[in-house]
């Protein structure tokens, strides 16, 4: 073989190489993934871990060759890889306390209760990345979760578990929805306040320190003809205002009038934990639980199937 030959021959296998590595499996990556959320309910037997990919890439995929690590716990992450593209993607680690709630995104991987400390404790994602939260630091209300704000902090939101497949949602697992307080047990009643001389813009406001944790409120309405027709006896509505928030007061804009020649307007303000259930509308004069039109007394509005009364706070 001749000079030039052999110049061509090592051309065509430098070419080879290239192709060959540029398809390679080989280069997944797992170093830039970091813990981005963590949830637990009080008991530990709730609980998720969420990776989120930080670097755009799209061949972060080997994740089986790295562990989520507690203090006292280690999970080796199971094969195989994932299939990309990674970027900026997230992947769950949850509890089978977690996959039983209704509406929780399917988990990516299994843990087991109890996975990490409530009370304090260090998650790694190992060997690349960890979070530690310190005594009181994460929330065990149910709702509320750790989320990573920056490098190294911290800071506390609505639980929002996302799964490899992008799906995404909010848990309840805290307890079921109070009443709003009414003035009983040192409370503070609801107060009103006329914002316009119509009468269309009211300001609300009640107590939402005494009773949490508290998702959202909603405003249920009637006039004279919807009130029951008997002591104990069921209400009708004239409508309602959904998702007020958790926070108090609402200014309440385009308030309607009675449309029976009553000129009476009655409302409650009824709390919500994104779980379809309703709290107490409180009780009558003859000491029963209020009820709307809907299953267990609820007010069928707002999305709301059913009405839970076991909350009694305060």
């Amino acid at each position: 073989m001749n000079h030039v030959s052999r110049n061509v021959v090592r051309v065509i296998l430098v070419a080879i190489a290239c192709l060959t590595l540029g398809t390679q499996p080989g280069w997944a990556g797992a170093h830039t993934w970091d813990v981005n959320e963590i949830f637990s309910n009080a008991d530990g037997t709730i609980q998720f871990i969420e990776l989120r990919e930080t670097g755009g890439g799209d061949f972060e995929t080997g994740v089986p060759s790295a562990f989520i690590v507690s203090n006292a716990n280690n999970y080796d992450i199971p094969p195989p890889n994932l299939v990309g593209p990674t970027g900026f993607r997230l992947l769950l680690f949850a509890t089978d306390g977690y996959a039983a709630l209704p509406g929780a995104p399917t988990r990516d991987y299994e843990i087991p209760a109890n996975f990490f400390s409530v009370g304090g404790d260090t998650i790694q994602y190992s060997p690349y990345d960890s979070v530690t939260f310190a005594p009181g630091t994460l929330p065990t209300d149910g709702i509320h979760s750790l989320n990573r704000s920056g490098v190294s902090s911290l800071a506390v939101g609505v639980n929002s578990p996302t799964n490899y497949a992008g799906d995404d949602g909010s848990v309840n697992a805290g307890p079921p929805p109070p009443p709003v307080p009414d003035g009983t047990a040192g409370t503070t009643p609801m107060g009103v306040e006329r914002l316009d001389v119509a009468g269309t813009l009211l300001r609300l406001s009640w107590d939402v320190t005494s009773c949490t944790p508290v998702l959202n409120h909603h405003i249920l309405y009637g006039q004279r003809s919807n009130l029951p027709t008997s002591v104990g006896g069921t209400f009708s509505l004239g409508g309602a205002v959904c998702g007020i928030g958790a926070s108090s007061p609402y200014d309440w804009s385009s308030v309607p009038e009675a449309t029976d020649g009553s000129r009476l307007l009655w409302w409650l303000i009824v709390v919500e934990n994104g779980d379809a259930h309703e709290g107490s509308w409180g009780q009558s004069s003859a000491a029963t639980e209020r009820k709307g039109p809907g299953t267990d007394g609820s007010s069928a509005q707002c999305s709301v199937t059913t009405k839970d009364v076991t909350n009694t706070c305060p």
